[in-house]
């Protein structure tokens, strides 16, 4: 994929969250209503076990969760390709800066729960799982072996980091726009991150 391709997406899915962003700021009908039904329909089929199993998929993206995965992901880099390595860093830290930076601005009600406080838009643990699932799928994956600890590692990225995304609707600790929101932006993260490590003096535009 070349640059301007990049690019493109890129404005795109800024595009896409700026509206979204608008949208919950104006406290938009549509978004209320997406999310209070999804949280209706969770809160009417709320299971202990799977309630406790949530719990523990979410914690994965907790600072402790996301630090270890960080640190494994990044050890791995750095031994195959410096350069994946700086893509995946500066995808992590755009995600988190960019992620407190708008929950500051915004400042977003989270739904009634007992676990978390704080702003609610947009989610931080989706962001930061979303980056982590790229970088597996295009940072991590190419330079494994192929075999089966290849397509286990694969199996793994796309169940795991997902259901941290769901968990945080299924916990109540963030409304679904809040996770839509965090998918967008760990998309819009790796990619400037790609951009801005694999430029070459072309005319992009």
């Amino acid at each position: 994929m070349n640059t301007k391709i990049k690019v493109i997406i890129l404005s795109s899915l800024v595009l896409i969250f700026l509206i979204i962003t608008f949208f919950v700021v104006n406290k938009n009908i549509f978004v209320i209503n997406l999310d209070t039904t999804v949280k209706t329909f969770i809160d009417n089929h709320q299971s202990p076990s799977v309630y406790n199993t949530m719990l523990s998929i979410t914690k994965t993206g907790d600072v402790f969760g996301a630090f270890i995965i960080f640190i494994v992901f990044g050890l791995f880099l750095i031994l195959k390709n410096k350069k994946s390595f700086y893509i995946f860093a500066i995808a992590s830290s755009t995600g988190i800066i960019l992620t407190e930076i708008i929950k500051h601005l915004v400042q977003r009600v989270r739904p009634y729960n007992l676990l978390e406080q704080g702003s609610s838009f947009p989610s931080a643990h989706t962001t930061i799982v979303t980056v982590f699932l790229l970088s597996s799928i295009f940072l991590l994956i190419p330079f494994m072996k192929k075999g089966g600890l290849k397509t286990v590692f694969l199996l793994i990225t796309l169940i795991v980091f997902p259901l941290v995304a769901f968990s945080r609707i299924y916990l109540s600790v963030h409304w679904t726009t809040d996770v839509i929101a965090g998918i967008i932006l760990g998309s819009i993260s790796f990619i400037f991150a790609k951009i801005v490590c694999c430029y070459k003096k072309e005319n992009v535009l």
